[in-house]
């Protein structure tokens, strides 16, 4: 038995319920859909405000919520994870077995460096897993994987990129940390930027980590919210920042989803 249904086989034991996805996001693990969509914080009628999209909340709870999202021929699973790692293993190790075709994150990142822009659109190189939940993830939990390097699929990075190009948008690859705490990060950010790290946000080192877990192609894309080299902050952002982010977030992520779709 491989580790995944280890961790599955765990929690059904405990649980009265064999149908995760289902009975927690209200998703159906035996539908096709196009792609399943997981986001801590954005939800489908802000990244697809400009599509018309029909939106069918499928099961809400109290932090998270799932919808089905249909437009331009297409069905998307799209589930609302909240913040956090833990939230989004949650949600990913719900995923396995299910059929949907690829999985696509979509989340907000901060930058550490000067050269890196409000609204730019980032592809983690690879993501050092900073975070407690990411040790869940493994046989034992061990404080060797502690900061561990998680990368993503190097053909899906590609393909990211090329169809970035076919719709003129830049996308920049970049080494991402994942932390557990944005209130914390900034006073160990000496330490966070000595591993060579660019950006910073919570899950990407989980989600890829549960995408090998689960044996399904991981997507991720991230839009850069507020940038602690150049103190354009993340709270309290003035209106000209928040303009630039609001749009890149809502023009290019949903560009990009879609294409990426249209295209694999």
């Amino acid at each position: 038995m491989n580790l995944y249904k280890e961790l599955r086989s765990g929690v059904e034991k405990y649980n009265n319920c064999d149908n995760l996805l289902k009975d927690i996001y209200g998703l159906d693990p035996d539908q096709d859909y196009d792609a399943i969509i997981v986001a801590p914080s954005w939800n489908p009628e802000i990244i697809f405000s400009e599509y018309e999209p029909v939106v069918k909340v499928e099961k809400k709870g109290p932090y998270y919520c799932g919808y089905t999202v249909s437009m331009k021929g297409k069905t998307y699973g799209y589930i609302q994870t909240g913040s956090s790692s833990s939230n989004m293993i949650d949600c990913c190790l719900t995923l396995g077995g299910s059929k949907c075709k690829k999985v696509i994150f979509i989340g907000a990142a901060g930058a550490l460096k000067a050269d890196i822009k409000l609204g730019d659109i980032i592809i983690p190189k690879y993501s050092i897993a900073g975070d407690g939940g990411s040790l869940y993830l493994y046989e034992e939990i061990s404080v060797e994987n502690f900061r561990k390097k998680i990368y993503p699929d190097k053909e899906i990075s590609h393909t990211i990129i090329e169809a970035a190009e076919r719709l003129n948008i830049a996308v920049k690859e970049k080494i991402v940390y994942c932390t557990d705490s944005i209130f914390c990060e900034y006073y160990h950010l000496e330490d966070i930027l000595s591993l060579g790290s660019e950006l910073i946000e919570m899950e990407t080192a989980a989600f890829f980590r549960c995408m090998e877990l689960i044996d399904k192609p991981g997507f991720a894309l991230l839009c850069v919210s507020d940038n602690s080299a150049t103190n354009h902050s993340l709270v309290g952002k003035s209106p000209e920042d928040r303009m630039r982010y609001h749009e890149s977030r809502n023009k290019c992520i949903p560009q990009l989803i879609l294409e990426l779709i249209e295209y694999q």
